[in-house]
C-alpha cells in the first residue's frame, strides 16, 4: 500500500449560525477574502491566513443545517480539509484503518474530493483533495 504524500493544511472549514457577523470579524481583523461560492446548500468565503484559509460555511438549507449545527450552536469546526497528491492512496490508507470515506470523489472548482465519516475518524471530519493544475492554491 503507498503512503499517501499530504503536501498541506488547505482550509478549516466553519459552520457558523451568523455568517455576516463572523465575516465583520475575520475582515476586521484583516484578513482578505481568497474567494467564495455557493451551490444549493451553502454559501462559503474562503479568507486567507498564510498559506492556508478559514472558510466560512453559510448553510442555507434548513434540514442540512440543523444536521451541520446544533441548535443554539453560534459556530462550529466542521472540517480540516488537506491538500493531497492522490485521493486514491488517502482512501486506501484509511479504509485500511477502518474509516469510513465518501466515495466516488466529489468533483469540486478546486479538484476531486473526499471526506471521512467523523464517527470512524476519531471524531474529527477531514476533508482530502487534488489540486487542479490551474487552481493556485491560495
Amino acid at each position: 500500500m503507498t503512503r499517501p504524500r499530504v503536501t498541506r493544511i488547505d482550509h478549516i472549514g466553519v459552520v457558523v449560525a451568523d455568517f455576516g457577523a463572523h465575516v465583520d470579524q475575520l475582515e476586521a481583523l484583516g484578513l482578505e477574502l481568497r474567494r467564495e461560492g455557493s451551490d444549493n446548500e451553502s454559501h462559503v468565503r474562503h479568507y486567507l491566513s498564510g498559506d492556508s484559509s478559514i472558510e466560512l460555511i453559510d448553510v442555507l438549507d434548513e434540514g442540512a443545517r440543523s444536521e451541520r449545527l446544533a441548535e443554539g450552536e453560534q459556530a462550529r469546526i466542521e472540517h480540516i480539509a488537506f491538500e493531497v497528491e492522490s485521493i486514491e492512496d488517502v482512501r486506501a490508507v484509511l479504509e485500511g484503518r477502518g474509516v469510513e470515506v465518501s466515495w466516488p470523489p466529489y468533483p469540486s472548482a478546486s479538484g476531486p474530493m473526499i471526506w471521512t465519516t467523523a464517527a470512524t475518524s476519531g471524531g474529527v471530519q477531514y476533508q482530502f483533495f487534488v489540486r487542479r493544475a490551474d487552481e493556485d492554491g491560495t
